[in-house]
């Protein structure tokens, strides 16, 4: 593999200088004099529709077939991913040979090579070999490949007469379904292009573009490690905002649908007897208890003695079950729409989304308040970034774009503001102060520049990611040397917890995003995060890619539980504290979280608390939401078995209600991918 890898590299040099030779103009020349002089063409990559990068490739054809070389380069909030592929086809088209290595996001890579002889598969992936038999139609295609090779999918798929699905090598079935047709305007004429949805490439559905003669034109879908991505053929850039807003109709569309596919299995009044209560405020629970919904709301919860339940009333027998508050999620990014899904099935009911497209993030959001789509209430943060390599569209680099961007989020709805990295300091308090006039707080990464004690003082009312806090409670090291431990009964330690706590300051530890980042590579992440091993096998493979090197691992290990203690220290000395997953594994790492936060030494009830009452104080909504009391919003998750006891029962969902209306997750699993 290491051969491979190095003339990839010579080919990612040769690629890189060459400059494409079509243009939107060549849309209406005829197939086969096209398919006979273009030799080279490029994509710009887009992540939240800023441009972060370019993929270019290059199709050499001989009497055997053609030879496609792939080669892309991206500079994601400052992170370089290289990306090379070598695919081998046939003169029908038949791949017959694949080697693909690099980076597929900032945290993710691939190294994998498949050959197929004589009915034969030889499939190499990191260190592993595996032969495999190859019958009937297939493509040789990794998870979250060069967009060129995803071209080469949909040809091969046209010339076998576009069946429904194909068997991908290593692993995996591509579904490809025609969506309709679309007209854009586009230097002064009209450009027809077909539009696709494309499933078992990524993680989810993509919404795909092709010209009449099979060129793929446009991608809108998601990375390896789930953030919203655009790739855009070279000259149709000025699409990119109608490219995303037709993908988001599509999404919205097939949402819709699953709404109309899952019912309720309960709604309106109804009463659940026999269940173990904990009612999310840290009370003890109650065994034998009841609970009574009816129009959305809790008309009764407490023990059975003392229930009165209307005559006539539908009874659901909660006996071996324990009924929690609906979870909330405090860090989430929803950049597709099978997260909505995900979310209800593992009992999510209230999602705060910390970065987005607000296309994207508002029609969700939107279509679940009007019941067209199944899944938690959307709370929506938005973020401001500025600098050289901003994260987003929405940026400023001067204190009234910083007011134009907050005004901006709050007229579309947004309950936060979100600050990240790369904003200038000096712009932290002007954002603070427009979102406090209208009534929004403020919270985020801290930006280079400052840190968390500078963050809170200009104002900030919570922080994301624990490692900010960390930094500042870490005694001052000497130029070169390591990093000394964090001793939180040192004076400057003190010092911070006292000016969090005095503040009321939030901070979201992610603390299963950072389990993922330094587990060990060459172990499975299932071992960490037993839902991985139920996701889709294009999402598996990429879970599978974070990590740290063997030998790092030991001392990675150390330092995550270390990272966790601090947590839980924290949280001893009264500073605010929420859960959020900040993506991971859709839907099962909340269940993560809570473990964790146990590992960290809060009780279960504790943990649930902060997932369900503290969450909903933190978004200022305690008073109609979080916890099981009479006249709360009805969210709550039934669970086989006793989180109270062992706090990974929250895995165990039996059913989920969401604004009174009951689910069972097996077909929400199922509609996002997962194997229930």
């Amino acid at each position: 593999m290491q051969l491979q890898y190095t003339l990839l590299l010579i080919v990612a040099v040769v690629i890189a200088t060459a400059r494409p030779s079509t243009s939107p103009t060549d849309a209406s020349r005829p197939a086969v004099e096209h398919m006979s002089r273009i030799d080279s063409s490029a994509f710009v990559l887009f992540k939240y529709q800023r441009p972060v990068g370019r993929e270019t490739y290059r199709i050499r054809r001989d009497s055997a077939g053609s030879v496609l070389e792939a080669a892309s380069s991206s500079l994601p909030l400052g992170s370089a991913a290289l990306l090379r592929a070598r695919l081998q086809r046939a003169a029908d088209l038949t791949a017959t040979s694949l080697t693909v290595a690099g980076a597929t996001s900032s945290m993710t890579d691939v190294d994998a090579f498949v050959e197929v002889t004589h009915g034969q598969a030889l499939i190499r992936q990191r260190r592993d070999t595996t032969h495999r038999p190859v019958a009937g139609q297939y493509f040789l295609l990794t998870p979250y490949a060069p967009f060129a090779l995803e071209e080469a999918l949909l040809q091969y798929w046209e010339k076998r007469g576009r069946p429904a699905t194909l068997q991908l090598l290593p692993q995996g079935t591509a579904a490809i379904s025609v969506r309709g047709r679309d007209t854009f305007r586009l230097q002064g004429r009209n450009v027809v292009l077909e539009r696709l949805t494309v499933r078992g490439v990524i993680w989810g559905a993509q919404t795909v573009w092709r010209d009449a003669r099979g060129l793929l034109i446009a991608a809108v879908g998601a990375d390896a490690e789930l953030d919203r991505v655009e790739a855009v053929r070279e000259g149709f850039e000025p699409l990119l905002a109608e490219f995303v807003r037709t993908s988001v109709r599509d999404a919205v569309n097939d949402l819709a649908h699953v709404a109309r596919t899952v019912r309720p299995v309960q709604q309106g009044t109804y009463a659940i007897t026999g269940v173990r209560l904990i009612d999310g405020t840290g009370a003890a629970p109650v065994d034998d208890a009841v609970l009574v919904i009816a129009d959305g709301r809790i008309r009764w919860a407490g023990p059975r003695v003392q229930a009165v339940i209307p005559r006539g009333t539908v009874v659901v027998d909660g006996r071996g079950k324990t009924a929690i508050p609906g979870l909330w999620d405090m860090h989430g990014h929803y950049a597709q729409g099978e997260w909505l899904a995900a979310g209800l099935a593992a009992g999510v009911t209230t999602v705060r989304d910390m970065a987005n497209e607000i296309e994207l993030i508002t029609a969700l959001r939107d279509a679940v308040r009007a019941g067209r789509a199944l899944g938690p209430r959307v709370l929506a943060a938005g973020v401001i970034d500025g600098g050289q390599n901003p994260l987003g569209v929405i940026t400023a680099d001067t204190p009234e774009q910083a007011r134009r961007a907050v005004a901006r989020y709050h007229a579309e709805g947004f309950q936060q503001i979100k600050i990240y990295e790369s904003l200038a300091p000096a712009l932290v308090p002007v954002i603070v102060a427009e979102a406090h006039r209208l009534g929004m707080p403020v919270t985020g990464h801290v930006p280079a520049g400052m840190n968390a004690v500078d963050f809170v003082r200009a104002g900030a009312d919570g922080i994301t990611h624990l490692n900010f806090v960390q930094a500042v409670l870490r005694p001052a090291s000497g130029p070169g040397q390591p990093l000394r431990a964090v001793d939180t009964e040192s004076p400057e330690a003190k010092r911070v917890i006292a000016l969090l706590v005095e503040r009321g300051t939030v901070v979201e530890p992610s603390l299963a995003r950072r389990e993922q980042r330094v587990h060990p590579k060459d172990s499975s992440f299932e071992r960490y995060e037993p839902g991985s091993a139920k996701a889709p096998p294009e999402l598996r493979d990429a879970l599978n890619s974070v990590g740290v090197p063997a030998a790092a691992a030991e001392r990675a290990r150390a330092g995550f539980a270390g990272y966790v203690g601090l947590f839980g220290m924290l949280y001893r000395a009264g500073i605010r504290m929420t859960l959020g997953t900040d993506l991971v594994v859709p839907g099962h790492t909340i269940h993560r979280e809570l473990e964790l936060a146990v590992e960290a030494g809060l009780t279960p009830l504790e943990a649930i608390r902060l997932a369900t009452q503290d969450a909903a104080r933190v978004m200022g909504l305690a008073q109609e939401s979080g916890t099981l009391q009479r006249g709360m919003r009805a969210d709550v998750v039934l669970i086989s078995g006793n989180p109270a006891a062992n706090i990974s029962a929250v895995r165990n969902v039996h059913a989920v209600v969401t604004g009174g209306r009951m689910y069972l997750p097996a077909p929400l699993w199922r509609h996002a991918g997962f194997v229930p």
